[in-house]
């Protein structure tokens, strides 16, 4: 049985097509049209030996997720990242009406680039393994209640308590991506994956960016926008319009504060530079509203309603005085903001 670590003088990013983490019964496809040939489900249930398919968590547009659990016997076909893995995980492999699957490296080294970025609200990744008819496959985290899209699609708007818990985050997890010399590139509501308890997480870190390597596929300011992106479409149910189209917050979504309205048009911004930081994004939130927990029985399927908490912890809330003095300085910032601080890997 092996075992994959970090190393310090070698990062791999490598491309992935993104992921809509949704269950079968309510799929649907970024595209206007899934790719030709594809087929809605895949051919076979994985096999690999070791591991234990219980059942289809959910496809994207070239890879499909299942939920494992590790059986009584050790699986030397199973190539671990870090010690002590969960009995119960995630299996991505390429969708079997996909010719050309990728080879073990390409999963190898989705790994490697995932495993310098962990963060608590990063999908973990755990190790890779081949199955028995010769698929690569990739063993992350399990987040069993779907992802941010579908509780969309089944709760239609969020409001602004339960917009901050699914956002900010998030937000929190691109600023540990950004200060560790990467960009996302893909942030999206379905790849914000979610627990049964309503935690969420940012998924698909294969399509990650080294900063400086291909800023056309993302960049610190543009993984900020996206998410603010995904905020707003949380708030009205539609997704923002460009600056000179779109309607104010307020008129959408009555009774939101004027600090997170400020706070989106901040981050919405056409110009780059004017957009707040991942980090300054994430505090921001949670001074425009005090987190409230997700509606996760709204969008869980029967299997995952079996593992939602009868009692949902207490979300931590802010202190009135700390939150004045933070919506002071956060509108002071929006009017004199200078070019965007980022840093800059060294070479």
């Amino acid at each position: 049985m092996g075992r994959l670590m970090a190393s310090d003088e070698k990062l791999w990013i490598t491309p992935a097509a993104a992921e809509n983490w949704v269950h079968p019964d309510s799929m649907h496809y970024d595209d206007d049209a899934p790719p030709r040939n594809f087929s809605p489900l895949p051919s076979q249930t994985p096999c690999v030996p070791g591991l234990v398919t219980e059942r289809l968590l959910g496809i994207g547009g070239r890879s499909s997720v299942w939920l494992v659990r590790q059986g009584p016997s050790v699986a030397p076909t199973i190539t671990w990242a870090g010690e002590n893995p969960p009995r119960t995980l995630a299996l991505k492999v390429p969708l079997g009406a996909l010719r050309t699957a990728p080879p073990l490296r390409s999963a190898q080294r989705e790994l490697e680039a995932m495993l310098p970025l962990m963060h608590q609200y990063l999908v973990r990744p755990w190790g890779v393994v081949r199955t028995s008819d010769g698929q690569p496959g990739l063993l992350l985290q399990p987040f069993t209640a779907g992802s941010l899209a579908q509780l969309r699609r089944a709760v239609g708007v969020l409001n602004a308590g339960e917009c901050v818990t699914a956002v900010s985050p998030i937000a929190q997890a691109l600023a540990h991506l950004h200060e560790s010399g990467a960009a996302h590139g893909d942030v999206t509501a379905a790849n914000i994956l979610l627990t049964p308890e309503g935690r969420p997480a940012l998924g698909d870190l294969g399509d990650s960016v080294l900063l400086g390597m291909d800023s056309a596929h993302g960049t610190p300011e543009s993984d900020v926008k996206s998410l603010a992106a995904v905020a707003w479409s949380c708030l009205t149910g539609r997704e923002p319009e460009s600056v000179d189209r779109r309607p104010p917050l307020q008129s959408l979504v009555p009774g939101v504060s004027d600090q997170f309205a400020e706070l989106l048009e901040a981050a919405l911004s056409a110009t780059p530079s004017q957009r707040p930081l991942a980090g300054e994004f994430a505090a921001d939130l949670h001074e425009c509203a005090s987190p409230e927990p997700l509606d996760i029985l709204s969008a869980a399927d029967d299997h995952a309603l079996t593992e939602v908490p009868t009692v949902i912890p207490q979300m931590r809330l802010s202190s009135p005085g700390r939150s004045a003095w933070k919506c002071l300085i956060r509108r002071l910032r929006i009017l004199v903001r200078g070019p965007a601080r980022r840093r800059v890997p060294a070479h």
